[in-house]
């Protein structure tokens, strides 16, 4: 009992000298130069309790006598000090040049970036911290280069078009390749940017080789974040409201029915509207359509997240909510994504991982579908809404189609995704010194539907549904040994790999027309009489060995060798096996001593590379002859069911290959304050698979043969670095610019081959885009407009039976004729240059960014716009104000046909191809840190505000240059606006805490 009172005792006493010991500590942080340090972090080491530096540079934190304090700030290195019972702590923090301590994940492994002989690309976190950003295509835009984001459907959730140094093939898919935590082949859309923890892009073959048949198209590698010691909370909520960037200019109705008279009486038929209609029109207005299909969207987003642990053990878990409501009616999103990251230390010698995602999305009509289309068909002097409250059924003067409100309300297009994703893995440190086997096994499972459902009256009393159903399983299985040591000058990092992955894919679909109960939709197909089923099974598998080997001498000589075999189920036992080999060399000039006299670079190098890269750009069993069933009536008597030939296979289909060439510098200066990088890339594609047509007499069909060649040659530009770092203020920028020349090479011998995307909707009276040798994918394929017949050319003009005012084009051939053969390249879907700027601004606890992005040297196919121009067709009006300037006696030296008899447009030509660069201020975001003594220094408060596509210069006239129909599946066929739903303006305010 005497010894239990004695320790109780003592034990009050040394509680009371720790509580004694655990005061205020206050100081300043200050640079090597004595210049103060405001925003610096501060954290008691173990706990989530910090604080920040003021203006001044000056902090005050409470902490216990034993504890230590870490100080961090960007561009500096951090520091831990042991508080030591002191009251008083100043601080001087050194700055870091960024490359030379920076480690970037490479594929299977990590390199100190200074060491990397290839091309790779770095996106920093803080360069989208800023932003309200919901997915990783709104990251990548603009932020590094060779690499191009076009967000091509502007609906919530769209779709986003991704290319890592041009396109390399046409069959096959050309998005990049994604890595999320060792994952190969991740989906991006289900990823939530805020669980990035690092962004790596790799472009050359030296890097990408190690990829192998898939690293052909660039490689992106994203590691997400772990958890840290201690427990922190952090919250973050958003809410936007968004509205469209631009709308078509539209003839008010009064003015459109003296234009619908004016063409009547010119072309000898009865002017349908009377004076009083007119005046009407023009006193109490008409239907603005844009206005019923645009709308005031909004959107939210909730992001929580709970990391911690301990010395052995860390876990990270966070959930996010996004929901945005589109700016066209009755469109939305949603999505919401659930992570979990868990990291054990077993021993000195063996570490445990495990990651578990998982993320369910839904898309309601972001395909804007055709109600954006009417809207610009339709006649203003139409009403929206007839007797019956209902929405009006037929516009008796302008469109033949259905109204803008029964695209909109008459019809549903639904896509949801469920995926879950799980990694499990160990790195055991061998007895060999240097020497580690990493384990990694994951799976992922998708579950995909899509389904629609056209009404009675979109229909015409016909209504429709339909569904898509796949469930796709991949499981992969990752084996590395990693040797790494240093002996003397030399350093040596190699890394051998066995890989193996199998991917499948059920499917099934059905389809019902003349619904007997429309209002059930796709949820009742089977009740109906004309119903169809189908389904479909798809399982490819792929081996892979792998080799690389890093070696440097000095520090300043550097080798990387590699080589990847890969064997793929997709083709025949005789062709099953590719080997992707590459080499890369570095100089760091730096290192040696006569540039360190200089006293100019902090970093210098040269590098180079060469390599071999693949792509299986065909579907399972391409290799095989496809059959299908069929119906035929012997002796005019009963039907006979058979089976036919399809597509004839190849068994000797081989590998798309891609070899590339890279030549690049690196320059750093102000101890890393300011950095310039530069390359030169040329890519071959050879063995290009191509569908060829076989002749009737063969058995007709198609049959995919090796038979192309594609180029991509370009530059790669970056600038930036601090140059402001001052006492109070500092400026952060990055500038990146590329250019792209994209040529096909050969077809096989063939002239051309035609391609198109079915967007026109009968406005193209053939293939929209041509595959030709010596002209890049995605080759606008059209007439050449020359503007209209003048009175002088009246002679010409009756040649082509046509008078003064009607539209003129290019007589190729010289027939005069105005036919398919007249067809030629009029114009480029693919851009020569992109870039972007982002630029932070830190004024002590004010925090301003700003991001610029542009696209130079595209055109743009605008359908839109020639369907709201051309009075033909489906259209039968001209409903935009450019029509005021119409061919007509006092104005011939207009361009715009006149109203004659022998009109006749031709929309697919050079008349509506625009062009399509512009310059766009991405995003603007204002952010303020609110001092950490509002929460007695326990948490962390920051608000924020941010514009996005608040400003955009171009030529191009329709509501958003970026904007396509055509979504990231093709590059031969691009760039087309037929109705696509708009990028919009979106104000954003939110608020970020941490406790």
């Amino acid at each position: 009992m005497r010894k239990l009172v004695s320790l109780i005792f003592l034990q009050l006493i040394l509680g009371q000298v720790v509580f004694a010991q655990n005061g205020s500590v206050t100081g300043k942080v200050t640079d090597q130069d004595n210049v103060a340090l405001p925003g610096v972090n501060i954290l008691l080491s173990g706990t989530s309790q910090g604080t920040a530096t003021d203006g001044e540079g000056n902090f005050t934190i409470n902490a216990p006598g034993t504890g230590s304090l870490v100080f961090s700030f960007i561009g500096y290195e951090s520091q831990t000090v042991q508080v030591s019972n002191r009251s008083v702590i100043n601080v001087q923090l050194r700055q870091e040049s960024r490359s030379l301590s920076e480690l970037v994940v490479v594929g299977y492994g990590t390199q100190r970036k200074t060491d990397v002989t290839g091309a790779l690309s770095v996106i920093s976190t803080k360069e989208f911290s800023q932003q309200p950003v919901t997915r990783l295509d709104q990251v990548l835009q603009g932020r590094a280069t060779g690499v191009q984001v076009t967000q091509s459907n502007g609906s919530p959730g769209g779709d986003s078009r991704i290319r890592i140094r041009g396109a390399n093939s046409v069959l096959g898919n050309n998005d990049p390749l994604y890595v999320i935590d060792g994952y190969i082949g991740a989906d991006y859309n289900l990823l939530n940017p805020s669980d990035i923890a690092s962004i790596q892009i790799l472009k050359d073959a030296a890097s990408t080789s190690i990829y192998g048949s898939r690293g052909a198209n660039g490689v992106v590698i994203i590691t997400t974040k772990k958890g840290t010691k201690g427990i922190k909370v952090t919250y973050e909520g958003q809410g936007s409201v968004s509205e469209v960037i631009k709308k078509f200019d539209l003839l008010p109705a009064g003015e459109f029915a003296e234009i619908v008279n004016a063409r009547a009486t010119a072309t000898g038929s009865t002017p349908p509207f009377t004076a009083a209609q007119i005046a009407d029109y023009k006193a109490n207005g008409g239907t603005d359509w844009q206005d019923l299909v645009y709308r005031t969207g909004r959107g939210q987003q909730q992001q929580i997240t709970i990391n911690g642990g301990n010395e052995k053990t860390t876990f990270l878990v966070s959930g996010n909510y996004v929901k945005q409501k589109g700016i066209v009616e009755n469109s939305d999103f949603k999505r919401y994504v659930f992570r979990t990251n868990l990291n054990t230390q077993v021993d000195k010698k063996l570490t445990l991982r495990f990651n578990m995602s998982g993320a369910f999305s839904r898309n309601h009509n972001t395909d804007g579908g055709g109600a954006l289309i009417e809207a610009l068909q339709w006649a203003p002097t139409t009403p929206a809404y007839g007797a019956d409250g209902q929405p009006t059924f037929a516009d008796p003067i302008g469109s033949v189609s259905r109204s803008p409100l029964d695209n909109l309300y008459d019809k549903s297009n639904d896509i949801s995704k469920f995926n879950v994703n799980a990694i499990g893995g160990l790195n055991y440190q061998l007895p060999i010194k240097g020497l580690s086997l990493d384990l990694q096994y994951a799976v992922n499972y998708l579950d995909y539907k899509s389904r629609y459902v056209n009404g009675p009256r979109v229909t015409n009393k016909t209504p429709n549904a339909g569904l898509y159903a796949s469930d796709q399983v991949t499981l992969q299985n990752t084996n590395s040994l990693n040797y790494n040591i240093t002996l003397g000058n030399h350093s040596i990092n190699a890394v051998a790999v066995l890989e193996t992955q199998q991917y499948t894919n059920r499917n099934m679909s059905a389809t019902a027309a003349g619904l007997r109960f429309p209002q059930l939709g796709y949820d009742n197909i089977g009740g109906n009489s004309a119903a169809t089923v189908g389904s479909g099974f798809q399982k490819w598998t792929l081996m892979s060995l792998l080799g690389r080997v890093n070696y440097a001498f000095k520090d300043k000589y550097l080798l990387t060798a590699a080589i990847r075999r890969d064997g793929s189920s997709k083709f025949s036992p005789a062709n099953r096996y590719s080997v992707f080999p590459s080499v890369a060399v570095g100089w760091r000039l730096s290192e040696e001593d006569f540039i360190k006299d200089l006293n100019v670079f902090s970093n210098l190098k040269l590098r180079g590379s060469w390599g071999l890269t693949g792509s299986q750009a065909i579907n399972p069993y391409a290799t095989l002859s496809t059959y299908g069933t069929t119906a035929v009536a012997f002796n005019n008597n009963s039907i006979t069911a058979g089976v036919i030939q399809g597509n004839a296979g190849n068994m000797d289909l081989k590998w798309e290959t891609t070899r590339q060439t890279d030549i690049g510098i690196e320059m750093e200066f102000l101890n890393g304050r300011l950095r310039l990088e530069a390359d030169y890339f040329s890519k071959n594609t050879k063995d290009l698979l191509l569908n060829v047509s076989i002749p009737n007499y063969a058995g007709g069909g198609t049959q995919t043969r090796n038979i192309g060649e594609i180029e991509n040659k370009g530059f790669e530009f970056s600038i930036g670095g601090t140059p402001v770092q001052g006492n109070k203020f500092a400026w952060e920028t990055n500038l990146n610019f590329s250019t792209l020349k994209n040529k096909v090479l050969d077809l096989g011998g063939l002239p051309r081959i035609g391609t198109g995307t079915g967007a026109g909707g009968g406005m193209s009276i053939t293939n929209e885009f041509m595959l030709m040798p010596g002209q890049p994918l995605g080759s606008y394929w059209g007439l050449n407009y020359l503007g209209t017949f003048k009175p002088g050319d009246a002679d010409a003009a009756a040649l082509q039976g046509r008078v003064p005012g009607d539209p003129r084009y290019e007589d190729v051939n010289g027939d005069n004729a105005i036919t398919t053969d007249d067809f030629k390249v009029i114009g480029h879907a693919f851009p020569k240059v992109t870039g972007g700027w982002n630029n932070t601004f830190t004024y002590g606890g004010l925090t301003l960014n700003v991001f610029v992005n542009g696209v130079f040297g595209v055109d743009k196919l605008n359908y839109t716009r020639a369907g709201a121009m051309s009075g033909s067709g489906e259209a039968r009006q001209f409903l935009l104000t450019e029509i005021r300037d119409y061919y007509r006696e006092g104005n011939e030296d207009s361009d715009i046909p006149a109203f004659t008899k022998t009109y006749q447009p031709f929309t697919q030509s050079s008349r509506f191809l625009e062009n399509g660069s512009f310059v766009r201020l991405k995003n603007v975001s204002l952010s303020y840190n609110i001092p950490s003594s509002f929460l007695r220094d326990k948490g962390t408060i920051r608000v924020f505000a941010s514009a996005t596509n608040l400003f955009t210069i171009t030529k191009y006239t329709g509501p958003d240059p970026e904007s396509s129909n055509v979504g990231s599946s093709t590059d031969t066929a691009i760039g087309i606006d037929r109705g696509s739903y708009p990028n919009a303006k979106v104000y954003t305010l939110g608020l970020n805490l941490g406790f």
